[in-house]
C-alpha cells in the first residue's frame, strides 16, 4: 500500500522470516559462526534458544542458505506430533518417498538413507523449530535417532530451536540424557540499543531505499517501545510507515511513533457486543458477590455459635450425670480402670516422645548432610571450579556435571555474586581458532547454568585461548590439563 510513497520495492518490516533480511548484529554473527561450526564438525546435538521475536527462525533460514550442497537439511516447524506421524514427516522431509505403518519399518529405511549419505560424504541435518513444544517421549525418540552411527561417526546432526523455556525443560532430570548430548548451544537475546538504527537502515536498503525515513527522535521512541526486540521493531516501524502514508508524510518522527505505540498498546474492546457486559461491570459483580459472602457468613456463624452454646450446656449436664455414674462404678472396678487408663496414657506419652525425637533426629541429619554437601563442593569463594575437556570434544563427563550442579547450589546461596567463566585450550591450532573454541566452551557452561535457573546477566564468559597454561603443552597430560574451563564467583564483600 505505501511502497510507492517511500520509493520501496518490497515491505521492509514484514514479520515473516525472510533470509534476505537477515541482519547480523554482534550476537547474530556469533550465533551463526558457532552453529555453523557445530554442523560442519558433526557435533551431534545443537541448541539455539531465545525470547519470542528475537529472530531465531530468520537466523535458521540464513544458516541453511550459507551451508554447502553436501549438507542435506530437513526442517520440522511443528514438533507436536505422535511418534509414527513424526517418522512419516521425517521421511517426507528427507524425500524417502515412502509412507510407513510402523516405526521399525521407518528405521530400516532411515538408517539405510543415513549410511548412503555418509558413503557419499554428505552430512545430514535435522532442524526442529519450536522445540519447547516437544514432549518428554518425543525427546527420547529424537535422542535415540542420534545414536545411529557408522564406524564411530555420527550420521545425524540434530538442531533444536526454541524459546527460553526449552532450557528449563532440558534441565529436568528425566531429560538429562538428552541434555548431556548437546555439545553446541547458543542463547540469542535482543539487539543492543546502538544496533537498532543499523537494523532499520539495513532492512530499508534491502527494500529499495537508502534514505533515512526515520529521524533520530523516531529511533529513540522505537527503542523505548520495542525494548530492542526485532519483532517489535518490525511491528512499530511497519505501523509508522502506514501512518505516515495516510498522513502524506515521508519522514517519520517521534510524534508518529508515539501515536503508533499508543495504538499498539491499546486494549482491544471490540469484544463488547450484543448480550455481553462491558469490562467495568466485572469488578462491580465481584464486589457484590464478596459482600454477600460476608453477610451470609455473619448470620451463618452467629447461628452456629448459638447452637454450639446449647450443645456445650447440654454436654456439661451430661458430663455431670456421667460423673455420678462413674463414681458408683468406681467402687466395683475403679482400681482396674485406673490402672488401664494410666498405662494407656503412659504409652501414648512415650510414643509421642519417641516420634518427636525421631523427627528431630532426621531433620538434623538432613540439615547436616545438606550443609556438608555445600561445604564440600568448594571452599567458596577462594577456589575456582575447573572442568577439563577431552581431546576434540566439548562433552562433559558425569563427574563434571556433578561438580557443576554442586557449584549451582553455592551460587543460589550467593544470588548477588557475579559468575566469571573463562575457557582455555592447549597450544594446538591458530590463536584465533583457540580463542573461538575456548569462548564457545565457556558459553556451553553458561547455557547449562541458565538452564538450571541462574540469571544470565550475572554470567560473564571469556575465551582466553592458549593463555595461562597451568602445565607444559609438551606432554599429553599437560595439554589435557590446559583444555579447561575455570569458573569463579565475584562478590561485593570486602
Amino acid at each position: 500500500m505505501y511502497l510507492s510513497h517511500y520509493n520501496l520495492n518490497k515491505k521492509p518490516f514484514q514479520i515473516s522470516p525472510d533470509p534476505n533480511f537477515l541482519w547480523l548484529g554482534e550476537i547474530h554473527k556469533e550465533a551463526l559462526a558457532i552453529l555453523k561450526y557445530g554442523i560442519l564438525d558433526s557435533r551431534g546435538f545443537l541448541l539455539l534458544v531465545g525470547d519470542v521475536g528475537t529472530g531465531k527462525t530468520t537466523l535458521i533460514n540464513g544458516l541453511i542458505n550459507s551451508l554447502d550442497e553436501d549438507i542435506v537439511v530437513a526442517t520440522i516447524h511443528d514438533p507436536g506430533l505422535e511418534k509414527l506421524d513424526f517418522c512419516n514427516f521425517l521421511a517426507s522431509a528427507f524425500k524417502l518417498d515412502k509412507k510407513f505403518s510402523s516405526k521399525g519399518d521407518f528405521l530400516v529405511h532411515f538408517i539405510h538413507f543415513l549410511h548412503k549419505a555418509h558413503d557419499e560424504n554428505k552430512k545430514v541435518l535435522l532442524i526442529i523449530d519450536e522445540a519447547q513444544r516437544l514432549t518428554h517421549e518425543m525427546m527420547e525418540e529424537i535422542r535415540l535417532l542420534s545414536n545411529i552411527a557408522k564406524k564411530g561417526a555420527r550420521l545425524l546432526n540434530i538442531f533444536l530451536v526454541g524459546q527460553n523455556e526449552l532450557n528449563e525443560t532440558l534441565a529436568e532430570t528425566r531429560n538429562r540424557a538428552l541434555l548431556q548430548r548437546i555439545t553446541t548451544r547458543y542463547s540469542i537475546g535482543h539487539l543492543k540499543k546502538n544496533e537498532v538504527w543499523g537494523y532499520i537502515k539495513f532492512r530499508l536498503s534491502i527494500a529499495g531505499t537508502e534514505r533515512n525515513i526515520f529521524n533520530s527522535g523516531a529511533i529513540r521512541e522505537i527503542i523505548s517501545f520495542s525494548k530492542c526486540n526485532p519483532r517489535m521493531i518490525n511491528n512499530i516501524c511497519d505501523h509508522a510507515l502506514l501512518t505516515g502514508y495516510v498522513k502524506g508524510i515521508k519522514k517519520i518522527d517521534d510524534k508518529i511513533v508515539k501515536e503508533c505505540a499508543k495504538e499498539l498498546r491499546a486494549p482491544n474492546e471490540s469484544w463488547i457486543g450484543k448480550g455481553e457486559k462491558p469490562a467495568w461491570r466485572i469488578p462491580v459483580f465481584i464486589a457484590s458477590f464478596v459482600l454477600l459472602l460476608i453477610a451470609g457468613g455473619y448470620f451463618y456463624f452467629r447461628g452456629r455459635d448459638d447452637k454450639i452454646s446449647l450443645n456445650i450446656n447440654k454436654l456439661k449436664t451430661d458430663n455431670s450425670s456421667l460423673s455420678v455414674q462413674t463414681n458408683k462404678n468406681a467402687n466395683i472396678d475403679g482400681t482396674t480402670n485406673q490402672i488401664e487408663n494410666m498405662a494407656s496414657e503412659s504409652l501414648q506419652v512415650s510414643l509421642k516422645r519417641e516420634k518427636k525425637a525421631l523427627i528431630s533426629k532426621v531433620s538434623k541429619e538432613k540439615k547436616s548432610a545438606s550443609e556438608e554437601k555445600i561445604k564440600n563442593a568448594l571452599p567458596f569463594p577462594d577456589q575456582k571450579l575447573i572442568i577439563n575437556f577431552p581431546l576434540s570434544s566439548n562433552e562433559f563427563s558425569d563427574e563434571a556435571y556433578e561438580l557443576l550442579d554442586r557449584f549451582v547450589e553455592i551460587i543460589f546461596q550467593n544470588p548477588d555474586a557475579e559468575i566469571i567463566i573463562k575457557g582455555y585450550t592447549d597450544s594446538s591450532g591458530s590463536d584465533s581458532y583457540n580463542i573461538s573454541l575456548s569462548k564457545f566452551r565457556a558459553n556451553i557452561v553458561k547455557s547449562y547454568f541458565v538452564g538450571q535457573g541462574l540469571n544470565p546477566p550475572k554470567i560473564k564468559t571469556f575465551g582466553m585461548g592458549s593463555e595461562n597454561p597451568i602445565e607444559s603443552n609438551a606432554t599429553i597430560q599437560g595439554r589435557r590439563a590446559n583444555r579447561r574451563i575455570e569458573i569463579e564467583l565475584k562478590t561485593n564483600k570486602p
